[in-house]
């Protein structure tokens, strides 16, 4: 009994390693490597080279694909892939409940292939001449795989799990330039692509996104006359975005989140809300493409600081308070930053308890007189109330109804902003307070006199860093006349 066992044990042990030895031969041959090769370039339409393979057995049979060139010129460059498999599934020639890890790759865009669909080929029958039948892919991880697009690059790593109904990512980081996005979702693949996503970052560069959704949004291709274009994003994206800080240009803003939603030709971030100058931002982003990019932003700021607002603008100590304000504009180009370039609407806004420090009103009037009076109270710029109501076209902002109330004077004024050279343009009528109003001589109150309140209009001009107010003598002389007349005639005809 005790040999009948030895034997035994023999037995199984050198058929064991005939086994094993098959497996490795199996794995390891010219044949697979070829086979695969046919295989992947019949699933994708495009030339594929595997510059080699490798087995192992333990502690489950996997092979190790190294430079792998997907396309002529090769679009896609995987230089290692590592893929486990069941032994029983293995010996069937079928890859079944596999781990995939992916590494040191790079893949530019546009993919010279579609994606096959999932669950395509799933049922194919094995390839001649010792072909193998990929059957499903229990896990997919990537490690520092580059995506690049139209000069721009992305870093990916994740870890997911793949079945024939959906892709769960357990989680997922990108980089590029100074952000770093941490993410996590589920992707439902029939009987439409349907991703939901959470993303997080302690910090994010603003105008590096833009680009980035610049260089990896689909163009739209040429569609013959009367035909409509396909869509550029197949499926149904929706993103939750987070992050701590974020930057654009020189400006810093804190607590960014936005909701993206992307379908079809459409791209949406509503809403999308941060924090800055001590106040906070809230709105949304919608973006038609296509041949001619369309851009349409909903805005609304609230409580912010007008002080900081300056200073970021390069006119520190300019103005002071706290402003609130609306909008809505849109704008086409063929990118996004033609599109707001290019951008038209309306807005209002509101600007409460602050000081305009450079602009010198309250002096200039002053100053019409010839002298205060002995004694009397050192005017200011201070005012309770700016309102504003305008529009956007061609980068120049026209307000329609500008309104100021002061402890001095009240003003309404009408006038244009130029973006481009920050250039003033404007008229205003300056009604100055009773004891202002008290400090023009006999003969200007004569002439300019509206009830117990000196009324004088106002010119704008230089630019928003160095803006000028100029009392418009001539106006207010051809006013002072007119009232003067109406004065006489009301004596003569015995008026009140």
């Amino acid at each position: 009994m005790r040999r009948f066992i030895l034997i035994a044990a023999l037995i199984v042990t050198v058929a064991g390693a005939m086994a094993a030895g098959a497996v490795y031969w199996f794995l390891s041959g010219d044949g697979v490597r070829a086979a695969l090769e046919r295989q992947a370039a019949a699933w994708l339409g495009q030339p594929v080279a595997i510059g080699s393979a490798s087995a192992r057995l333990f502690p489950r049979p996997a092979m190790a694909l190294r430079d792998i060139r997907i396309g002529n010129p090769a679009r896609v460059t995987l230089a290692d892939v590592r893929l486990s498999t069941g032994l029983r599934s293995l010996l069937s020639r079928r890859i079944e409940d596999a781990d995939i890890v992916l590494s040191n790759s790079r893949v530019e865009l546009p993919l010279p292939f579609a994606l096959p669909v999932s669950g395509a080929n799933t049922n194919a029958p094995a390839a001649r001449g010792g072909g193998v039948e990929v059957v499903s892919v229990r896990a997919i991880t990537l490690r520092d795989i580059t995506i690049a697009s139209r000069g721009r690059e992305i870093k990916i790593s994740a870890d997911s799990s793949l079945s024939s109904a959906h892709l769960n990512l357990d989680r997922f980081t990108a980089t590029s330039g100074a952000t770093t996005l941490e993410a996590t979702g589920l992707t439902q693949l029939t009987p439409d692509i349907n991703t939901q996503l959470q993303v997080k970052a302690a910090r994010v560069d603003i105008d590096d996104l833009l680009a980035l959704a610049e260089a990896f949004t689909p163009r739209a291709p040429a569609v013959p006359r009367g035909r409509a274009a396909g869509p550029a994003f197949p499926g149904h994206l929706v993103a939750r975005i987070t992050a701590e800080s974020a930057r654009t240009g020189e400006l810093e803003i804190r607590q960014f989140a936005t909701t993206v939603l992307a379908q079809g030709n459409r791209l949406t971030l509503s809403p999308t809300t941060f924090q800055l100058f001590g106040g906070r931002y809230d709105g949304a982003l919608e973006i038609d493409l296509g041949a001619t990019l369309r851009a349409s932003i909903k805005s609304r700021i609230a409580d912010l600081d007008v002080g900081q607002l300056a200073e970021f603008g390069g006119i520190p100590g300019a103005m002071s308070g706290r402003l609130t304000g609306a909008g809505t504009f849109t704008g086409r180009g063929p990118t996004l930053e033609g599109a707001i370039a290019a951008a038209t609407g309306e807005g209002t806004a509101t600007i409460t308890s602050g000081e305009l420090k450079q602009l010198g009103l309250v002096r200039t009037v002053v100053l019409y007189f010839g002298r205060p009076e002995p004694g009397a109270a050192a005017a200011t710029d201070k005012f309770d109330r700016i309102d504003a109501s305008f529009s956007l076209a061609r980068r120049v902002v026209t307000a329609s109804a500008l309104s100021l109330h002061s402890p001095d004077l009240d003003l309404v004024a009408q006038g244009t902003f130029s973006i481009p050279d920050k250039g003033l343009n404007g008229h205003a009528d300056l009604s100055l307070s009773e004891a202002l109003s008290a400090q023009a001589g006999s003969d200007l109150q004569r002439f300019t006199l509206e009830g117990k309140r000196v009324l004088l209009p106002a010119t704008i001009g230089g630019t928003l860093d160095a803006p000028r107010v100029s009392i418009d003598a001539a106006a207010a002389t051809r006013r002072g006349l007119l009232n003067e007349v109406q004065r006489r005639l009301k004596g003569i005809l015995g008026g009140p």
